[in-house]
């Protein structure tokens, strides 16, 4: 009988960051206090032990890996940063006020938050390009990290990108999907010799706001 492996991994996106409402893609904005607190509460909510994880797994972005850090160093978990987690990049967006950017460019933004797949702001990552980055990511972690439980600390547009593709969906109704600061989702990939993954997504939910209901 062919035995199962299960590997399981925990997404949580970052908290809220200082630098207000802005298109924040590779723009390295640090986390506020309040985004802190609301990482902290979200591993305090966790129904598991954090001591259960095996590594650490982090976008280099100091609001994601400032406190994966902190985690693995209070842990004593491997800390691990790889760049092909790291948010989509809005070019020449990136950065900028989105109320500003919406005044300037009202059509473009527009055209942007219906179809990204079709319309990339100026001198961006297409939406494309960022899928196949993620997923490259996603695919190699999975298979370097077999039958382990590792944490990944990254960001909305990346986990809903890797949402996306377990659940095989296209990618126009990504923001149909909810991720909000400091959501933490877990998926189990249940693997066998000679068969492909099957992964299931066990919870979505953004805990902390749960836990202080």
């Amino acid at each position: 009988m062919t035995q199962t492996c299960v590997t399981t991994i925990d997404l949580l996106r970052h908290g809220e960051c200082e630098g207000g409402l802005i298109f924040r893609g590779h723009t390295d904005s640090p986390l506020s206090d309040l985004g802190w607190q609301q990482m902290q509460q979200a591993i305090a909510a966790y129904p598991q032990p954090a001591t259960h994880w095996q590594q650490i797994i982090s976008s280099p972005l100091q609001r994601c890996s400032a406190f994966a850090l902190q985690l693995s160093q209070n842990h004593n978990a491997a800390l691990l940063l790889k760049p092909g987690l790291q948010e989509i990049s809005f070019g020449d967006w990136d950065g900028c006020l989105t109320e500003q950017v919406q005044q300037q460019q009202p059509t473009a933004v527009s055209n942007f938050w219906q179809n990204p797949a079709k319309h990339t702001p100026p001198n961006g990552e297409p939406l494309t390009a960022f899928q196949q980055r993620v997923v490259h990511s996603w695919q190699k972690l999975v298979e370097q990290h077999r039958g382990e439980h590792s944490l990944v600390v990254s960001h909305g547009g990346v986990i809903r990108i890797i949402l996306a593709h377990i659940l095989q969906m296209p990618l126009r109704p990504l923001s149909y999907l909810s991720v909000p600061h400091a959501c933490l989702s877990q998926i189990k990939i249940f693997q066998q010799a000679g068969s492909p993954d099957w992964p299931q997504l066990i919870f979505h939910q953004p805990l902390a706001q749960q836990h202080n209901s």
